[in-house]
């Protein structure tokens, strides 16, 4: 059985999107987590109104609201009240691409048993259009994470083993992925899209020197020597991305985002 979670503060003008697209999958073995931190804008109660409306079963509809320490401490506490052999994580806002995903994994589990993690593609909504992220190891583009977490699915076990590290601000599952790839855990990659992935207002977008600081972090970089001279170089040439992106025209915007997404396959 698949357990998917979904994490959530505050997002009652969002959450419809993302559980509309779970309670609509098809396979009927597979449960759903909400672990919400403690909104006060009714988030759980529109959750278990749509529930209730798409007459998802009760029993395999789990939540739970409470402050927690953050998204990845959400995540964690997912993980831990998750029944299923795999886990997958579904950010607040996203969605499932089609009402066939679960069953698709399903099929992959069965064709191909033995593996810690299955991954697909994402279909990514940036400003300047929609286009599919496509990556496999065999690409080399990113060996650790080649591929958005919302679109990989990861045996329970190994997440209750390694639970993600909450001194990392954004990159916590990179660094859970990349415990997994020392460990020569087994991924296996389907050429199908799983998620459809809102990259506009991401941490990860709008934060690039705090990335750079823990991506070297999990690489062991921050160990070596003059390191503070690399951490310079991070914070004018990262520090001042942000900024740049906030007051550039547009069209400037859109440009220098369709050559660093070169690996994007644009389909509008």
């Amino acid at each position: 059985m698949i357990s998917v979670i979904t994490v959530s503060f505050n997002a009652a003008d969002c959450i419809e999107r993302t559980i509309r697209s779970v309670f609509s999958q098809r396979h009927a073995s597979f449960e759903f987590i909400l672990v919400d931190g403690g909104s006060t804008d009714g988030t759980v109660s529109v959750a278990r109104q749509i529930a209730k409306g798409m007459e998802f079963p009760e029993d395999r509809f789990l939540y739970l609201s409470e402050k927690d320490r953050g998204i990845y401490d959400a995540m964690n506490k997912g993980a831990r009240m998750a029944h299923g052999d795999f886990v997958l994580f579904m950010n607040c806002g996203d969605r499932f691409h089609d009402e066939n995903v679960i069953a698709t994994f399903e099929k992959i589990r069965t064709v191909h048993p033995g593996a810690d993690a299955y991954y697909g593609n994402t279909l990514m909504e940036f400003y300047e259009g929609r286009g599919i992220h496509h990556e496999n190891e065999e690409w080399h583009r990113d060996e650790i994470m080649p591929f958005i977490h919302q679109s990989v699915m990861v045996k329970t076990s190994l997440l209750l083993e390694h639970p993600f590290n909450l001194s990392y601000r954004i990159l916590a599952d990179r660094e859970f992925f990349y415990w997994m790839r020392k460990r020569q855990c087994k991924f296996h990659y389907e050429d199908f899209i799983v998620s459809d992935y809102d990259a506009k207002e991401g941490m990860s977008e709008n934060n690039p020197y705090v990335i750079a600081l823990e991506g070297d972090r999990i690489m062991g970089l921050d160990r070596r020597p003059g390191y503070w001279l690399r951490k310079i170089k991070l914070r004018v040439c990262k520090g001042l991305i942000q900024p740049i992106k906030d007051y550039a025209p547009r069209w400037m915007l859109n440009r220098y985002f369709r050559w660093k997404k070169r690996h994007i396959i644009w389909i509008e």
